[in-house]
């Protein structure tokens, strides 16, 4: 087992440092070529392949262990960029995107979250007004176009009455309280234990949405670190104006995705899980929430 365990854990580090090496190599071209450059000569690329020239021919005549020091120098700065910014990606912004913010943003975060939920408020409202007026049986279809256009428009604010101050975090927490609604039971505390029976499809499927979000969120942490370096290098400003839009809506899909595959699961397996710690849960029976409540004591160990 032994073997098997450290050739996994030599290919995950070989592709966690060449996931981080590559984007930090093209950031590390980007500031040499930023601090060759600057504002004044953007785009002279005679400039930048005149003092490329001149790096190379110096690094010619220095000695081989030089040569291969500033090579390993090179590589091992790449990687530590690419895993700061990773590093940040986890631990801030996906904070960020999640609507998690800190103490000091909590005024803003009231605020925005007051907007959202006054928005998805006034057109719950209107779709139930309308749905009054008109009962099913006799609603004409300019009714039923009105609802849906109306619903189209509340879900694009959160498919629940929004708690958060970002869209992102209101889809996750959507799941959370859609999936209490139905099933009565806490995700939170679920979670864990419907994991270990997912079949393995099902969690590579889960594995790879999850990363596919991480990936949008890293690409916005990216965006900054050009932006930054926009300051003194105009065109970095242009590539992280094209690579931020272009994350955030790609942050989107991804993590709608995944919560949808996250409440598919629970749809799909749920009983399975309620079978497996020996509650009653036949295949094609409704669901109780007495098993969603006994869930909830089992897996929260009674607190």
């Amino acid at each position: 087992m032994a073997p098997v365990l450290d050739g996994l854990g030599e290919k995950l580090a070989e592709k966690w440092v060449s996931a981080s090496a590559a984007p930090g190599l093209l950031f590390l071209a980007a500031s040499a070529a930023a601090a060759v450059l600057g504002h004044d000569h953007a785009l002279d690329g005679g400039l930048l392949r005149e003092r490329a020239g001149h790096w190379a021919a110096t690094a010619e005549h220095r000695p081989v262990a030089g040569q291969v020091a500033a090579v390993a120098v090179v590589v091992l700065a790449s990687v530590a960029a690419g895993a700061f910014v990773r590093i940040c990606a986890e631990e801030a912004a996906v904070r960020l995107w999640t609507g998690n913010w800190p103490r000091a943003a909590r005024a803003l975060d009231r605020r925005l979250t007051a907007r959202r939920a006054g928005r998805w408020t006034s057109l719950q409202r209107e779709i139930d007004r309308i749905r009054r007026a008109t009962p099913a049986h006799h609603r004409q279809d300019a009714d039923r176009l009105r609802i849906d256009e109306l619903t189209a428009r509340r879900d694009l604010i959160a498919l629940a009455r929004p708690t958060r101050p970002t869209h992102t975090g209101d889809r996750f927490a959507a799941t959370e309280s859609r999936l209490r609604g139905q099933y009565d039971i806490d995700l939170a505390a679920c979670w864990p234990a419907l994991w270990l029976v997912l079949p393995e499809e099902t969690r590579a499927e889960l594995r790879a949405s999850r990363s596919r979000f991480d990936a949008a969120v890293t690409a916005t942490v990216w965006a900054g670190c050009y932006a930054a370096l926009g300051c003194v290098w105009w065109p970095a400003a242009v590539v992280a104006a094209v690579t931020a839009p272009v994350a955030w809506r790609r942050g989107r899909r991804a993590a709608a995705a995944h919560a949808g595959l996250v409440e598919a699961a629970v749809d799909v397996h749920l009983r399975r899980l309620a079978a497996d710690v020996g509650l009653a849960a036949p295949p094609g029976t409704p669901w109780e929430p007495r098993l969603g409540t006994a869930l909830n004591r089992l897996f929260r160990k009674g607190a």
